[in-house]
């Protein structure tokens, strides 16, 4: 579960933010509905939504943390390619002077078992600079920390960074390295990143692989998306086991409108709004399953609005792995307090210098939002600063006429 993620120098976020998944205690609204609670001192929400105006940063918020588990998951394998040929990693903000010069920062909290683990690092192109791990049952303990090759190691608690860290070269995580080995506090940290899935919500590909082998290995799963499916007439689903393509089935009727057979639809015969939906089920019944963590930009992006609230009841109210979902969105029918807390809602801007920034409505005070306001309608008066959009004057109307 989630906890906190912080992140630096990083595509439009220039300064540090931080994103956080723990509730306002103060808040009492939606509590059986919307929080976990983890039996470690700490609840956590199960959903939180990220809104703002168009290139305000919302997208690099997903495309950051998607970046950071890449990272992980990646370093050890380009490292093991010829110098010239290696993955420059780092993507700065670049319209600083300053930046140009800094590292790139990721960090996360999270609970995974019985502990809380912090751990991140910090890379300057494709060179780690810096990076931590901490442990916390009743106290937070450190496992190792790293200043490029100098290593900081707890002998007793992360015996395997002792044992392997003379191997890490300066553009391998440790982390990352000591996965090959299989070692394991590594192997329950990596577990919790491998249960975390961060997508595009408009070019699903890269993620239409969940979905295809869930269809092939997990019997299951084929009969929940049947069901799901079943409001677009949509008799049956498949994988094709040529070519990995998603085949859909729809009912054949003769003259007195009795079924005769089924049609097989390839997915170019869908329509975008099915295609998306049918990648996105995937990752949203393995994270449901798991208890994992899912991050989707665009959420809304071809659904319709009564179908992505369904999709939110599945975490809020059918969570019985506390599972958690994070996303980006444009459809102001999401901003529910029917649906959403104050502080389930956070906002990204841009300043003048190109530099964006991300903070929750819970930070604004009681004259400005109540748990009883119209949230959309508070977003879209600009009441949180992050609906900024085009103005049309005289010059722009002019110009257009020719005027």
């Amino acid at each position: 579960m989630l906890i906190e993620f912080k992140f630096k120098n990083y595509l439009s976020f220039k300064d540090e933010v931080s994103f956080l998944m723990t509730p306002v205690k103060s808040f009492k609204e939606k509590e059986k509905e919307n929080i976990i609670k983890t039996g470690k001192g700490i609840e956590l929400l199960k959903v939180a939504a990220v809104y703002g105006a168009n290139g305000s940063g919302k997208s690099n918020f997903i495309a950051a943390y998607y970046e950071f588990a890449n990272v992980i998951f990646n370093s050890f394998r380009d490292s093991l390619n010829p110098e010239k040929q290696r993955k420059i990693y780092q993507k700065h903000f670049l319209l600083s002077t300053t930046a140009d010069k800094e590292n790139t920062m990721f960090e996360v909290s999270f609970i995974q078992g019985q502990y809380i683990y912090r751990y991140g690092y910090e890379i300057f192109r494709n060179t780690i600079k810096k990076e931590w791990l901490y442990r916390k049952l009743d106290r937070e303990i450190l496992l190792f920390n790293r200043e490029e090759q100098d290593f900081q190691i707890n002998r007793e608690s992360f015996a395997e960074g002792e044992k392997y860290h003379a191997e890490v070269n300066n553009n391998v995580l440790m982390l990352s390295h000591l996965a090959q080995h299989n070692q394991p506090v590594s192997k329950d940290v990596l577990e919790w990143f491998y249960s975390t899935i961060a997508m595009d919500g408009i070019d699903q590909k890269p993620y239409t692989q969940i979905t295809v082998s869930l269809l092939k290995d997990e019997p299951e799963f084929k009969e929940w998306v049947t069901i799901v499916l079943k409001y677009l007439e949509i008799a049956n689903i498949e994988a094709d086991e040529k070519d990995g393509e998603v085949i859909t089935y729809h009912k054949k009727y003769d003259a007195n409108n009795l079924i005769v057979s089924s049609v097989p639809f390839d997915q170019a015969m869908e329509s975008d709004g099915t295609r998306k939906l049918i990648h996105i089920l995937g990752p949203i019944f393995l994270t449901l399953r798991l208890g994992g963590v899912l991050l989707i930009d665009e959420f809304d992006c071809k659904l319709h609005s009564n179908l992505t609230k369904k999709l939110l009841s599945l975490f809020q109210q059918y969570n019985k792995h506390n599972a958690q979902f994070i996303f980006t969105a444009q459809d102001t029918n999401l901003l529910d307090k029917e649906l959403l807390r104050r502080d389930q809602i956070w906002f990204t801007s841009k300043d003048q210098f190109g530099v964006s920034t991300l903070y929750s409505m819970s930070e604004f005070s009681v004259k400005a939002v109540r748990n009883t306001s119209d949230f959309a309608k508070k977003y879209l008066d600009n009441t949180f600063g992050a609906a900024d959009t085009l103005e049309i004057t005289k010059k722009l109307t002019d110009l257009l006429y020719g005027e």
